[in-house]
Formats: structure tokens, sequence, C-alpha cells
């Protein structure tokens, strides 16, 4: 089992309350997997990663951009780390930023499915990296991975899904260029 801190299950909770039936519908079955509703998660908490999938889920079923809105949800979530504990000083370039991130990952998931980083190619604007999903959706690190060169104003980034475990591959992994 794969667990994910509760920070990151509130950050996708809070853009799902646009859609009352989405909360309304996700609200019980987590009250009754954490005696608690997802506003109520203590942000460094230990949750299983499947909490944080039925959120993306729900999130995605009533967005009207579909699973895109997981991308979305991943755009948010360095600008909430930098927010919440900040980076240390050696991040200042992008790729210093994508290579904090498989650090970041592993401080903030924990369990015997959780895979550290496999970085193939780590070249300033050229970084290709297995980055599979514990128990939820990987669309989630194309927005992860936008979001992190968005914060230092790349707009004209991409992030391409190369391998999808969802699709039968081995692993899940991305292509990130700037």
């Amino acid at each position: 089992m794969a667990e994910v801190k509760g920070k990151f299950i509130s950050l996708a909770g809070n853009v799902l309350k646009l859609f009352k039936e989405g909360l309304y519908n996700i609200n019980p079955e987590l009250v009754a997997k954490t005696e608690k509703n997802w506003s109520e998660l203590n942000p460094e908490g230990w949750y299983d990663t499947k909490i944080f999938n039925l959120v993306l889920e729900i999130y995605s079923k009533y967005s009207s951009v579909g699973e895109e809105s997981i991308i979305l949800v991943g755009k948010s979530i360095y600008p909430l780390i930098k927010q919440t504990i900040g980076f240390p000083n050696s991040v200042v370039t992008p790729l210093d930023l994508i290579l904090y991130e498989a650090v970041g990952f592993m401080v903030n998931h924990r369990g015997k499915d959780v895979i550290p980083r496999k970085f193939i190619r780590k070249n300033d604007k050229d970084v290709l990296v297995e980055a599979p999903a514990p128990g939820y959706n990987s669309k989630l690190y194309i927005g992860v991975y936008l979001g992190i060169l968005e914060m230092f104003e790349i707009t004209t980034g991409k992030v391409v899904q190369t391998k999808s475990i969802t699709n039968g591959d081995a692993t899940d992994e991305f292509h990130i260029t700037w």
C-alpha cells in the first residue's frame, strides 16, 4: 500500500468544492476511511493514495475539462509546497526543481508501492524521468512538471507522457522539455 500526505488530498478537495455534488459524493467515503472530511485532514498526516485518487476521479468527473482537471491539480502542487515549506536555497533553475521534486516525492509518499524517480536523462531543458504513480492517475505528474516550469515563467514547456502503466507499460515515463 502507498500513502500520501493529507495536504495533497485537501488541495484536490479544495478545487472539488467548486462542484458541491462532487463533494457530496466524496465526503461519505472519505469520512468512512479517515473519520474526517477533506478539509479536516491532517496536512502532514498519512492517507492511502486510493483516497487521493478518489478525489481526483470525482473532480475529473464533474469538471468540464475531464481528466485535464487532474493536470490542473498537479500544476498547483509545487506552488503549494513553496508556500508551505519552501525550497532549499540550492533550487535556482527549472532543472534543480525537477530534481528536487524527486526528493519531495519520497518525502510526501511512503509504502512498499512507492518507487523513487529514475532519471534516464537530466539535461538542462531536456529531462526524461520514470515516475510511476502509486495508486492515483499519473496525469497528475504532467501538471506537476508543467507547474514547476511555470514557476520559472516558462510557458512554452512541454511534458509528454511517453509510457503509461494504465496503457500496459511497465512504468510511467515523462519527457520534459523547455
